[in-house]
């Protein structure tokens, strides 16, 4: 059976599969998915063209404070082999927006660690290993100017000393959005919420440089060492100054990274491609020099598993790499790396892993939390004044729910 369907002045001719009955209906869906299919097939056409790049180019760092270095086949080392004795902590951070209005934002923030000697887990002894507390992010004008003020509520109290300071949490319309023209997205009142949970991310590593880990022990942020935002430097100066003071590594690994090469290419992609068919854990460094004052790091790629698909950006405080030599970093290297063969995600820090999954907040459990949010306000009246703030943004969620 045969169909002719002319669309743009162009003329379509489709073969039908024979069926016993075989319906208008039916006949247009089969036209529909091969024009679905048609549009897809020119899509990766076009694709593949932009992808066949020869030329990797060079690394792309913005800011003046960085010098990137062409990419050269001999700057890859291998990561030496073995165990080492020596106990690696690693950190992360989650949070969930429970409340979301233009004048206020209320978020559930998670930040937790671990500590890990090999493969094998230690029991932290005088650290919390995993702090909840609410953040309260509320908008107010200031001489004709929007502000932001952030508290904070340690679901434990005694787990305040480990929180940023509130009055670090001050903070304008320009310091907590990315780009101008976010300025009038009120809704970018979460992020004060956010830079709570990050600040805390780097409190809580300090406090752990100075009471579980040793000379010699590895401190690991989950993310870049780069700051961002107001105040947050003071944060990594503290976590900083408590690893050298405690002789511990400070270092940071991304799970993903946006870099890119001068011709577009992936930066990761670029180095992967450069190793070839190199059959060992490697290290690429150095990529770039950096003497940004609020980026204190010396950054390495680093592929951490022989089959392993991934390579990471790995970054190392600067104070403590320009003080140790290569074979203290690659001793380091060869810690992360024996940390890095869990079956589920050869190559990625198992560390990592567990930090990722005990620090994140599921959708179910912040929903819990406003249950159980809505309850305590309940028959006060406030419930309705703040249902009238929340209607002003949460029309689209009421659209998902009806899907």
């Amino acid at each position: 059976m045969l169909m002719l369907i002319i669309i743009s002045n162009n003329l379509f001719v489709f073969r039908l599969p024979p069926r016993q009955k075989y319906s208008f209906l039916s006949a247009y869906m089969d036209v529909d998915s091969f024009m679905k299919d048609k549009a897809l097939s020119d899509l990766l056409e076009d694709l593949g063209d932009s992808i066949r790049e020869t030329d990797p180019g060079k690394p792309l760092f913005r800011g003046f404070n960085y010098t990137p270095i062409g990419l050269k086949k001999e700057n890859f080392s291998c990561i030496p082999k073995g165990d080492t004795d020596r106990k690696i902590s690693f950190i992360d951070g989650g949070n969930m927006e429970l409340v979301s209005s233009p004048m206020f934002s209320i978020h559930l923030i998670r930040v937790y660690y671990n500590v890990f000697n090999g493969r094998e887990r230690i029991q932290p002894e005088s650290i919390p290993q995993k702090i909840d507390f609410y953040a309260l992010a509320s908008a107010f004008e200031d001489k004709g100017e929007i502000k932001y003020q952030g508290r904070l509520y340690p679901v434990n109290p005694g787990h305040l000393e480990h929180l940023p300071n509130e009055d670090d949490l001050s903070l304008s319309l320009d310091e907590v959005v990315g780009e101008p023209d976010e300025q009038m997205n009120m809704s970018r009142i979460g992020r004060v919420c956010t830079a709570a949970r990050r600040f805390a991310e780097w409190k809580v590593a300090g406090d752990v440089c100075e009471g579980e880990l040793e000379p010699g022990d590895i401190m690991v942020m989950d993310g870049s060492l780069q700051t961002s935002v107001k105040n947050e430097y003071s944060y990594a100066e503290y976590a900083y100054e408590k690893a050298l003071e405690n002789q511990v590594v400070f270092s940071g690994l991304s799970k993903t990274t946006t870099l890119h090469t001068t011709t577009g290419d992936s930066l990761v992609k670029a180095l992967k491609d450069l190793a070839g068919d190199w059959d060992e854990p490697w290290y690429y460094y150095p990529v770039v020099r950096n003497v940004d004052p609020d980026h204190r790091a010396e950054i390495y790629f680093v592929k951490l598993y022989p089959q392993s698909e991934y390579a990471f950006r790995y970054e190392i405080h600067r104070d403590w790499v320009e003080q140790a030599g290569e074979m203290e970093v690659e001793s380091v290297l060869t810690a992360l790396s024996s940390n890095s063969r869990d079956v589920r995600f050869p190559g990625y820090p198992y560390g990592l892993l567990d930090a990722d999954r005990m620090a994140s907040i599921s959708r179910d459990e912040a929903k819990r939390y406003r249950a159980r949010f809505r309850a305590l306000t309940q028959g006060t009246g406030l419930w309705s004044e703040i249902r009238s703030y929340m209607s002003a943004v949460d029309a689209h969620d009421v659209l998902n729910n009806l899907k």
